[in-house]
This record gives structure tokens, C-alpha cells and sequence, in this order.
């Protein structure tokens, strides 16, 4: 509910004409809108409720075996070999309704080559929606290495869900897959730029997020309908492939460890 505020007007969809608050974290935001469903919805927008916080156990996404086998012979016949050694997955987002978002994806191929020459026992895997799988595919290739793959648009949701799940690492930008990464064991590097991960970042251990933190950033909100007039997207560009590629070893190395 806008109320005096700015931002879309959502009040006539809702029962409680809940404030909307920019300085709570999006999981906290949800938590609020459900303990709201046992007051009085006369009493709003004034809520006397400090908000709870999302430190709960949480959901963890558990495949059945035959799910894991399955997905492991979309690997192995993306491969083309009988044996597949250890996965970082590459979300590159080509797609995005959002391209500010986007870290360069020249940048991608650049991290691929430099994985794959660091640790000989990798596959690298390009992931992405059906229609991202082109381009996806394109970056796979020019990272000149069988060792990377494209599996964009091959996965049903849940198919994805199991290989994450069988994932060392995920790289992604601030998106859909940095939240459904969460719900499995795999380690994340998640790159923001338009949109704080104050707000948005996974609420998980295995997160880790990477933001340039440029006075302009971030430029993008709820409150103002995601729209923004920047069109050269300086703080995506600032996140260096070192940096990735840094947190990217980090990681991987602990998980190899059993750390």
C-alpha cells in the first residue's frame, strides 16, 4: 500500500493496507505481510509489530535419487563422457527483463577460461532459460574448452534445482537463481549493482555477494517500479573478473577441503 508515499499503487489488491518499508530485507518484508493476516485490518497502516527476523531454519530442497541420475546423464551426454569431474555453474542472465543487471558477458568467458586452466578436474556449465540458450551456448563456446558446457534451456526448473545441488559453485547476478541456489548445498557468488543485496541478497551461509558500492548504486527499487534512467550499468562493470575469480577459488578450494 503506497499510502503517503511513492511507488506503485498495490492498496486495492490487499486486505491490509500494509506500509511498504525500504530498509527491511525482501525475506523480512514477506514475513511481515503474513503476520499481518492476524490483525485487525482496520488498524492499518499503523502496525505495532517490530519485524521478525528471517533466521529460522532453512527450507532445504532434498531430489530423489532417480532425479540425481537423471541429471547427471544430461552432464555426461552434454559432455559426452561416461565420467564428469567436479561443476561450477555460470548463470550469465542473456535474458534478463532487468539488463542492468547484466555483468559483461565477455567477462563470463574470460572466468570460464581461467577456472578451467586453474583446476584441470573442472567442467564449467552455462545455464539459462530457453531463450538465453543461444547466447549462453555462444559464451560456452568462445571460453574454447570442452570442459565448458552450455546446459541453457536443456533443465526443466526442478532439473535445475538437482544440479545445483550437485554444484561446487554458482556465479550469477542478483536474480532468480542466487534465491533458488539457497535451497541447495552449492556455494553462491552473487554480483549486484543496481539493487542492494541489503535487500536482496540470498538469505543463506553459502552466499556470498560481490557490489562495487558506487554513490549512484543502487538506482533500482520497488518503491520506484524498478525503473531507472541509467543506461551504462558502471557498477555491474566495476565487479572485475579477479574479484570473481578470487571468491569463485575461495570457495571452491574450502569445498573441496570439507570445510
Amino acid at each position: 500500500h503506497a499510502g503517503g508515499g511513492g511507488g506503485p499503487w498495490r492498496g486495492d489488491l490487499m486486505t491490509h493496507r500494509l506500509s511498504y518499508n525500504p530498509h527491511l530485507h525482501t525475506s523480512r518484508t514477506f514475513l511481515v505481510m503474513v503476520e499481518a493476516l492476524a490483525a485487525p485490518p482496520e488498524q492499518f497502516p499503523a502496525f505495532d509489530l517490530v519485524p521478525p527476523a528471517a533466521d529460522g531454519p532453512l527450507p532445504h530442497f532434498i531430489p530423489r535419487p532417480e532425479e540425481i541420475e537423471e541429471v547427471r546423464g544430461i552432464v555426461r551426454r552434454a559432455a559426452g563422457r561416461d565420467a564428469v569431474g567436479p561443476l561450477i555453474l555460470l548463470n550469465p542472465n542473456a535474458g534478463d527483463l532487468l539488463p542492468l543487471r547484466r555483468w559483461p558477458p565477455e567477462r563470463y568467458v574470460e572466468l570460464a577460461r581461467r577456472l578451467t586452466a586453474k583446476y584441470p578436474e573442472l567442467y564449467i556449465i552455462f545455464t539459462g532459460s530457453p531463450g538465453e540458450a543461444p547466447a549462453a551456448a555462444a559464451l560456452a563456446a568462445e571460453a574454447g574448452s570442452d570442459r565448458c558446457l552450455c546446459l541453457a534451456g536443456r533443465t526443466t526448473l526442478r532439473q535445475l534445482l538437482v544440479l545445483y545441488g550437485l554444484a561446487e559453485v554458482l556465479v550469477t547476478n542478483d536474480s532468480g537463481p542466487a534465491h533458488f541456489a539457497a535451497l541447495t548445498r552449492t556455494r553462491t557468488v552473487v554480483l549486484f549493482g543496481p539493487e542492494t543485496p541489503a535487500l536482496y541478497a540470498p538469505i543463506s551461509p553459502q552466499a556470498c555477494t560481490l557490489w562495487a558500492g558506487l554513490v549512484c548504486s543502487p538506482c533500482v527499487s520497488a518503491q520506484g517500479g524498478r525503473r531507472s534512467s541509467c543506461r551504462n550499468n558502471l557498477c555491474m562493470q566495476r565487479i572485475t573478473v579477479d574479484e570473481v575469480f578470487t571468491q569463485v577459488c575461495r570457495l571452491y578450494e574450502a569445498r573441496s577441503a570439507g570445510s
